[in-house]
């Protein structure tokens, strides 16, 4: 009776218990019950170049066409947030570099491994706190994927963070990243015992005086000439420089601290060499005045010319040289030449509206409100002269490269339209030019080049992603025409279709090229198995499209 009446109470206790505690709130959740946010669907992006950074989904992309523990042929740069730094101080004292894995904000599941990276300058770390879970950095090096299943940096201190741009508990900030600090005069000898094209591994600070400003700014950058003294002339390039914060052009006579990489940028027809760095980060020590060139980037005023003395004077030059003094040009546009591609755009120009290519504006900047040049504008290019000879052809070019442009009397466009619009007009007829004039589409590139053949500086289209389809449109008269076309390395062959409307004039099977690969320029050997032909009966526009990266050339 006395065990029954216990077991009685001990079950009202525990309703009574349930009872009370049922609505009081558990201090946690029950496992499993937890609201799970979904990964973000980031699509791979970037070239790999310090403007245009891989993301991680974009350098796992490229990384998955590499072999497995095959490194890639060149170094890249890769752009992401810190996931996790589980570096060692022993590792910091011992060696200086760290591993720390990188992610895509608002996506956890693809990862890169930032695999033993030396810190900023590509000098080693002194502290494990230097990178934080939750900063953005930038890194540079060759990359690989490890055992097929690891995609990461070549280790050791191959690869370095560029940059940190620390979370909002602290790291990097975002500063300047100091190098190796150097005269402007010293970073000439090391840039010219540089391979042509390449870009040193460690990073520079350079001292000096602005010397001379070229161009307009341009999406908050501008280039400029440097040197140890303020009257020291032309001596290292600052191309297309970072403004400073607060900044908003470049002064002639200022005092500047630029740094990055030493590039060695050889022209591949002329052989002139220019020691640069590309996408410096400045600092301005001293303010300066503009000297006799004006405040900064201001047109410039040269010794004034007609556009037939203008090719006088060029003509007087050697293959390949550059005037020392600077002109000014006044003549109308007589024709549009390609589309606008980082706010410059390239035309021909007369001493009448009507004289035809007598002096060439190549990839002339477009001043301020402009958005495109115009047939029958009259305009004042200013600039140094330069004897452009084609190094396949021997034709001879007299030109002004990245003018500025100053517009007298707009025009309306003339017979050749308003140039622009339709890509190019009048075009390129050698073998490997594009004469027939197109339009950008979807995931299109039209500002690549190419040694085609040991035919140097030859234009190129590009359609397409590593993830995502392209196409462009195509102005076409009736009867036959051709052109060139490759897939990128590693992806087989692919299938250009040619559609007019919905009518598919033709679908040609492409093949791929091993000089299809990473960036701008390019250099393709090609024959005559990859020209393709087709032909419409009447004039159209029609559409290109491929699932697949291709490069385009010689359209006619």
């Amino acid at each position: 009776m006395k065990t029954t009446f216990k077991s009685i109470l001990l079950a009202l206790l525990g309703v009574f218990a349930f009872t009370c505690c049922e609505d009081v709130p558990a201090p946690y959740q029950i496992p499993g019950t937890e609201e799970k946010v979904p990964d973000k669907e980031i699509l791979p992006a970037g070239t790999g170049t310090l403007e245009d950074p891989y993301n991680v989904a974009g350098v796992v992309a490229y990384i998955n066409t590499l072999q497995a523990d095959t490194e890639s042929p060149q170094a890249v740069y890769i752009k992401g947030k810190v996931k996790a730094n589980n570096t060692t101080d022993a590792t910091i004292s011992q060696y200086g570099n760290m591993t720390f894995t990188m992610i895509d904000e608002g996506n956890n599941t693809t990862i890169f491994t930032a695999f033993q990276v030396y810190g900023p300058g590509n000098k080693k770390f002194t502290s494990v706190s230097q990178i934080k879970a939750g900063d953005e950095v930038v890194v540079y090096g060759k990359v690989v994927n490890y055992k097929g299943n690891t995609p990461e940096t070549v280790g050791k201190g191959t690869a370095y963070v560029y940059s940190i741009q620390g979370n909002s508990e602290g790291g990097g900030g975002g500063e300047t990243v100091e190098g190796t600090p150097v005269t402007c005069a010293e970073a000439v000898e090391l840039t010219k015992a540089l391979a042509d094209g390449a870009t040193s591994t460690e990073t520079y600070t350079i001292t000096g005086y602005i010397t001379e400003v070229i161009g307009t700014v341009s999406r908050n950058q501008q280039t400029f000439w440097m040197a140890d003294t303020k009257d020291g002339g032309r001596v290292f390039e600052a191309y297309w420089a970072d403004l400073p914060e607060g900044v908003t052009e470049f002064v002639k006579g200022s005092k500047v601290k630029i740094t990055g990489q030493l590039m060695k940028y050889v022209n591949s027809s002329t052989g002139v060499m220019t020691p640069e760095i590309k996408n410096a980060k400045v600092e301005i020590l001293e303010a300066g005045d503009g000297g006799e060139g004006g405040e900064g980037g201001e047109t410039p005023q040269g010794t004034e010319v007609t556009c037939a003395q203008a090719v006088e004077l060029t003509n007087a030059l050697a293959d390949g040289a550059t005037s020392t003094e600077t002109y000014t040009i006044t003549g109308y546009i007589t024709e549009v030449v390609g589309t606008v591609s980082r706010n410059q755009q390239t035309f021909w120009m007369a001493d009448t509206k009507d004289g035809g290519k007598v002096f060439e504006a190549y990839w002339a900047n477009l001043p301020e409100g402009v958005t495109k040049f115009t047939v029958g504008s009259k305009v004042k290019i200013t600039g140094q002269l330069m004897k452009y000879v084609n190094s396949s052809t021997g034709a001879m070019t007299p030109e002004i490269k990245n003018a500025n442009v100053e517009i007298l009397e707009a025009g309306d466009g003339g017979e050749g339209g308003e140039g622009g619009e339709g890509g190019e007009q009048g075009g390129d007829t050698s073998e490997y030019g594009i004469s027939l004039s197109y339009t950008a589409g979807t995931n299109f590139y039209d500002n690549g080049v190419a040694t085609i053949n040991g035919v140097a500086d030859c234009k190129v289209l590009k359609i397409g992603t590593s993830k995502a389809a392209g196409d462009f449109t195509l102005s076409v008269p009736a009867g036959k025409h051709s052109f060139y076309a490759v897939t990128w390395k590693g992806t087989g062959t692919a299938d250009v279709i040619l559609k007019n409307g919905e009518t598919v004039v033709e679908t040609i099977t492409v093949k791929e090229n091993d000089g299809a690969t990473q960036n701008s320029p390019y250099t393709f050997t090609v024959s005559e198995a990859d020209k393709y032909e087709f032909e419409v009966a009447t004039a159209c526009t029609l559409t290109v499209t491929s699932d697949k990266r291709i490069i385009f050339f010689g359209i006619k």
